[in-house]
């Protein structure tokens, strides 16, 4: 079974708004369509403060970058994704295109990725020059499972996506899941998964984030420490902003405000687009490498289990210069330069090496205190829903508050 990983709780300006939750599987559930929020944000959100996304934008925007969100579809007829969001697949019905959305989560999704800026609005995407391609493997909270999410990456990769969004978790290893994880990384494309929002419950390892070919992702606050519910482990990569995020309505002009590491996925997974774009001779591991190498690191050894490398950083992302790649100076910005200080850690390119290293240093913990800057603890979280609205979509998606 499988879990969204974040749910639309309310619009923005404090009114009423219908849940967008995941949940789990179960056969031909009934869904009922979420109601639209005709609410506009006009303020600029703090997701947006803390990443500046638009520092970057005279560089690229993402162009030339197509972006696969699995999900519940994505609504080609909101206005800030107009014109950006190809036809798509339709996994969970056996056919069809996924360019509609009734539950909303998947068009809350790709909202944080490619929303255009628009007068009246401070709500954008991190990368608004993308295209969308939607691939629906969920349609609610009751249905979606690890083979309706396998054959969404087997679709989102022939469907020509360089870059995958999987705000889905399942808690159990699949061969078919990993098989399909496989196949994309062999195809050089870019998988970017929720962590879960388990923690409190357990803290179960999160598939597909926790295969070492995924960017597993993790949720931080406005105070950019992790968010409770946010899952912690040796496999997480990155943190990004998962709590009072808001982004766009489905079957509307108005934007929802929610929380869950389903929305924290997004921004990483953005990110890794702009990458694309301006460094497209780059492959989908040196993109994986350089998010991790010029995330906002935290004071720690890294990767850390609790935030993995740092919260993604999308201008440094982009405009660093890291000698391994052999890489030139990016063009002028506006703006002071980005320094970025690489953190002298080693790579962690699989996670099951990680994993190890957490288990032989809780066979040295006497000598810990001496060499904790020489051991590189690799850790990943898991998105897991908090709120376990019936609004949410299938295959556990990274669910919200």
């Amino acid at each position: 079974m499988m879990v969204l990983r974040g749910r639309l709780l309310a619009a923005v300006a404090l009114a009423a708004a219908a849940g967008l939750p995941g949940a789990a599987a179960a056969a031909a559930p009934t869904v009922n369509c979420t109601t639209p929020s005709q609410q506009l944000s006009r303020e600029i959100p703090w997701t947006h403060k803390r990443l500046a996304p638009s520092r970057v934008w005279p560089l690229t925007r993402g162009q030339g970058v197509t972006v696969a969100v699995i999900d519940t579809g994505v609504d080609a007829l909101v206005p800030q994704l107009f014109g950006k969001v190809l036809q798509g697949a339709d996994i969970i019905n056996g056919g069809g295109n996924a360019n509609t959305d009734c539950y909303g989560h998947g068009t809350f999704v790709a909202g944080i990725i490619a929303a255009e800026p628009i007068t009246g609005s401070g709500v954008s995407g991190i990368a608004p020059g993308v295209k969308i391609l939607p691939i629906r493997q969920a349609t609610g909270p009751n249905d979606g499972s690890s083979s309706t999410l396998a054959n969404g990456i087997r679709a989102a990769v022939t469907g020509g996506a360089s870059v995958v969004n999987i705000s889905a978790t399942a808690f159990f290893p699949s061969d078919d899941l990993r098989d399909a994880v496989r196949f994309a990384a062999e195809r050089d494309v870019v998988l970017v998964a929720a962590a879960a929002n388990e923690a409190q419950t357990g803290n179960p390892i999160a598939y597909p984030a926790a295969y070492p070919q995924v960017i597993a992702v993790g949720a931080i606050g406005q105070d950019g420490q992790r968010s409770e519910f946010s899952e912690v482990g040796s496999y997480l990569d990155l943190v990004a902003p998962g709590v009072d995020v808001v982004s766009l309505s489905r079957g509307g002009t108005g934007h929802l405000l929610d929380s869950g590491t389903s929305y924290a996925t997004p921004f990483v997974t953005a990110t890794a687009a702009l990458v694309r774009a301006y460094h497209p001779k780059l492959t989908a591991r040196q993109v994986m490498r350089r998010l991790e190498l010029t995330a906002d690191h935290p004071g720690a050894a890294l990767p850390d289990p609790r935030v993995g490398w740092g919260v993604v950083n999308p201008y440094a992302a982009v405009t660093a210069v890291l000698a391994e790649e052999g890489g030139q100076p990016a063009k002028a910005v506006a703006g002071a330069p980005v320094e970025v200080a690489l953190p002298v850690a080693a790579d962690t390119s699989a996670k099951t090496a990680a994993l190890e290293f957490t288990i032989a240093v809780a066979t040295v913990t006497a000598v810990i205190a001496l060499v904790a800057y020489l051991v590189p603890h690799g850790i990943r979280r898991r998105w897991r829903s908090v709120d376990e609205d019936p609004a949410e979509p299938p295959t556990k998606p990274g669910r919200g508050r």
